[in-house]
């Protein structure tokens, strides 16, 4: 089910919607610190991020599939020690990513019912900070996967000089 689509690995196809659905779902988390579109933006936030949810599944998914079909290729050598890091560094995003979810899950429901400001705000921040760590995560587990399929070693110098 996660192997491939129309001969190409689709964890290459879907790890885009992470790199995109991840971010605008934590942009949506830091933005909801601003009271006046707290209330109006906390449904797009929890879909946001369901869906962003869903998309990281999929990609982990996909990604244990093209890592098992690639096998010897990434035994004892820098691109297989690369792959490894992006496997645990996806699954931290994927842990952190529940636990934003389920907060924002939460604070939609809250938010109404927080009728002292600073009470209102300081949920928001807890939002907001949770979304500040998915957002490293995606970026240090995408960086990781580029660097396993672009420069395992090192070596290049993609510079142009």
């Amino acid at each position: 089910m996660f192997g491939s689509f129309f001969g190409l690995p689709i964890h290459a196809l879907v790890v885009h919607g992470s790199v995109v659905l991840v971010p605008l779902a934590a942009l949506l988390g830091i933005v909801i610190v601003y009271p006046p579109w707290r209330m109006r933006l906390r449904w797009p936030l929890v879909a946001a991020t369901a869906l962003a949810t869903v998309t990281v599944y999929v990609a982990r998914e996909s990604g244990k599939v093209f890592k098992e079909a690639l096998g010897d290729q990434l035994k004892d050598n820098a691109a297989g020690k690369v792959v490894d890091r992006h496997e645990q560094l996806a699954d931290q995003l994927w842990i952190w990513l529940l636990v934003f979810l389920a907060v924002t899950v939460i604070a939609a429901f809250v938010f109404p019912r927080l009728t002292n400001p600073l009470a209102g705000g300081g949920a928001a921040i807890i939002v907001a900070a949770l979304a500040v760590v998915v957002i490293v995560m995606v970026g240090l587990t995408g960086h990781q996967g580029s660097k396993a399929v672009w420069n395992p070693d090192g070596s290049i110098d993609y510079s142009g000089g």
